[in-house]
């Protein structure tokens, strides 16, 4: 089947057409039901970029520039359409084309440029953390940058002490490099304990979604590019990711920012074979034996309960709702208390959180009260930038994981 491409929107005028104005995208929405504006609803989207960008029967203003980006690219409307309408796709290329023709501005193109095509190096990441301060970008709570990066202090080649089962490969986003070092830690000791040998290649780039977000198309088919030319090369069982939201570029959108004949797709589509969501690795058959074997020999974490924000970038993987939940049931100290509505988006949504501050706190303030009714002790989510707003919304007084972290705690090896 042919790719659709993303940055021409004239492909996506019969998906808009489709629209049977059914209401349903309504109660998904997160921006919808704050703001209960028909703008903010996916079929009202779809109509503004018809009228918009298609037909052009409307001019374009500051206003419709805002109305485009209010949204939060969080993908329910699109998981729970009955027509199957690709509205973030949509959304995104109706974005990409309002930067092409009117642009994001030099500062912000530059820094996404910069974090897209990132060197392991430290300094760089602070100075473009920097500068997306003082571009409002980032809120100036914003996590420093660790140093050094996660990948400059880990071996390209991880191997298990034991008989070795398989080999892999780990795509470090950027969140687990400079910000979360942790949880790439957790994912090297499970996977190795489960006798995997973890391969990292050096100078990774972003996964280009931050990029593609914003518009910025050029920028996001660079990092493609030259991850899927570093990945393609690897002769593993797989290709990890800790993060659904590079999971989900890697996985299904990395191919449709480029042409069909482009060379590169091959490599993309052997890259995006393999990708799997580390949860979901390490419960799928096959493995949830040797880790009750592993976590025989071990001590436990402290009795703890916690409850599972699912993270809005999930339906590019079958199991990755239910993973973390199964993860959790081999841990006898730790126990899982459902919040309501746990798969509601927390507000985040990349920059979201920033450009719409007090619509995203609105959003925010739902889930944090869905949250604290469960009595929990800790927030389990898969998604780092879930898990810096909701660690800020809580005020640091609860903990968030992701689901890796408890995991590798209770492995002590005897």
């Amino acid at each position: 089947m042919a790719v659709r491409l993303m940055y021409r929107l004239k492909d996506y005028a019969k998906e808009i057409n489709r629209c049977i104005q059914c209401n349903f995208c309504l109660e998904h929405c997160p921006v919808y039901i704050e703001d209960g504006l028909e703008s903010s609803v996916a079929r009202g989207r779809l109509n503004l970029i018809q009228a918009l960008l298609l037909e052009k029967t409307l001019i374009l203003s500051d206003r419709a520039g805002v109305l485009l980006n209010r949204c939060l690219l969080c993908t329910n409307c699109t998981q729970g359409c009955p027509s199957g309408i690709p509205v973030d796709d949509i959304v995104i290329t109706a974005r990409v084309e309002l930067q092409k023709n009117y642009g994001l501005g030099r500062g912000k193109s530059f820094l996404l440029r910069q974090v897209v095509n990132r060197s392991n190096t430290t300094n760089i990441a602070t100075k473009a953390l920097s500068l997306a301060r003082r571009l409002n970008m980032v809120p100036e709570e914003f996590p420093e940058v660790v140093s050094p990066s996660f990948e400059q202090r880990v071996p390209s080649i991880v191997k298990p002490e034991g008989e070795i089962r398989g080999k892999v490969g780990y795509f470090i986003g950027c969140a687990t490099n400079y910000l979360y070092p942790e949880i790439g830690d957790a994912v090297i000791k499970v996977l190795t304990a489960l006798g995997y040998e973890v391969v990292i290649p050096a100078n990774q780039h972003c996964c280009g979604i931050p990029a593609l977000a914003h518009g910025e198309l050029g920028a996001a088919q660079e990092a493609v590019r030259w991850n899927a030319d570093l990945f393609s090369k690897l002769d593993v069982d797989a290709v990890i990711t800790d993060c659904t939201s590079c999971g989900y570029m890697l996985k299904v959108k990395a191919a449709k920012t480029l042409e069909n004949n482009d060379p590169c797709q091959s490599k993309v589509a052997s890259v995006a074979e393999k990708v799997v969501e580390i949860t979901e690795f390490v419960t799928r058959e096959g493995l949830g034996h040797n880790f009750k074997l592993i976590l025989g020999k071990s001590k436990d974490l402290e009795r703890m309960d916690v409850t599972y924000h699912v993270p809005c970038h999930r339906a590019w993987s079958p199991n990755l709702i239910q993973a973390p939940r199964k993860l959790i049931s081999m841990l006898p100290a730790v126990s899982l208390a459902e919040m309501n509505e746990p798969q509601r988006c927390c507000g985040a949504g990349g920059s979201f959180f920033v450009d719409h501050k007090d619509l995203a706190e609105s959003i925010l303030d739902r889930k944090l009260k869905n949250i604290q009714s469960t009595g929990a002790e800790a927030v389990m989510t898969q998604c780092p930038a879930c898990r810096y707003y909701l660690r800020g919304g809580l005020e640091k007084k609860m903990p968030v994981f992701h689901p890796l972290e408890l995991l590798a705690k209770a492995i002590h090896l005897v």
